[in-house]
């Protein structure tokens, strides 16, 4: 018989399943139905997903002591980790974390299959979204700027400097990024794509000018927010962190009036 705890890993499956059922029925109605290299290819997606999702899990229980043979009674694993918290870091949390970012990257293949009708244009849309999501990273480190990294400074929070170097590393890694997405975007909107494709394209090139200048001022940001407290009086420092988060926050605006974000 199933355990109490076995039933509820069941019906955890079982519910995000049925979850997925009304908006992939939107989504097939409204693109016309579905057809027979369509479902050839979102079998052949979810066997690549499915693939991928062990690969993962496997590690998250190697992470957490287990091994990674262990994979073939995960269900009793997360029978034993039930009861521990939903947060990160926990086994339970871990697991579920990557199984619903699993999903997700499956339903938007098979999704972009229906729409597009050809397996090598929804690779180039897939690049294309993670070319957007590169482009506008900037715009989230503006977020985490204002919203945790100065209240945090402010506060003499031990975190701030953490945080420092959080929007430091990652913008700068985003300032690089954003010149070579730049410049293959430049390329891919030369190419005989679809209007939805080209688009993604189209719209990380016109914007990636000032996502740039903004990548690197939250990088400068990042850089000075570690070294400039070690140096100066906290008075000066406060001065710059903000007149450097003003000028970012400028900037975006720039961006949104100019409504080139819209253009995607």
């Amino acid at each position: 018989m199933v355990s109490v705890k076995g039933k509820k890993v069941l019906v955890m499956i079982i519910y995000m399943v049925v979850l997925g059922i009304a908006p992939f029925s939107f989504i097939w109605i409204e693109h016309g139905g579905m057809t027979l290299e369509w479902a050839l290819g979102t079998v052949a997606f979810l066997l690549l997903t499915v693939a991928s999702m062990v690969f993962f899990l496997a590690r998250v229980l190697e992470k957490h002591g287990y091994s990674k043979k262990d994979i073939k009674r995960l269900h009793v694993i997360l029978e034993e980790h039930w009861e521990e918290p939903w947060e990160w870091g926990y086994l339970k949390y871990d697991v579920q974390r990557y199984i619903a970012y699993h999903i997700v990257f499956w339903g938007f293949l098979s999704t972009a299959l229906l729409e597009l009708r050809d397996v090598s244009l929804v690779i180039v849309g897939f690049i294309g979204v993670i070319f957007v999501l590169v482009t506008f990273y900037p715009i989230l480190a503006t977020m985490i700027v204002w919203f945790l990294c100065l209240p945090l400074y402010l506060l003499k929070n031990e975190k701030a400097k953490g945080m420092f170097e959080f929007v430091g590393r990652s913008s700068l890694v985003s300032t690089f990024g954003i010149l070579g997405v730049w410049a293959a975007s430049s390329y891919f909107t030369t190419r005989n794509y679809p209007e939805q494709v080209l688009n993604m394209f189209r719209g990380v090139v016109s914007n990636a000018g000032g996502l740039l200048v903004l990548s690197a001022l939250n990088a400068l940001f990042g850089v000075l927010g570690i070294y400039f407290p070690r140096r100066f009086d906290r008075k000066i420092v406060t001065m710059v962190l903000l007149t450097l988060a003003i000028f970012a926050l400028l900037v975006v605006w720039d961006i949104l009036t100019q409504t080139r974000v819209l253009r995607l």
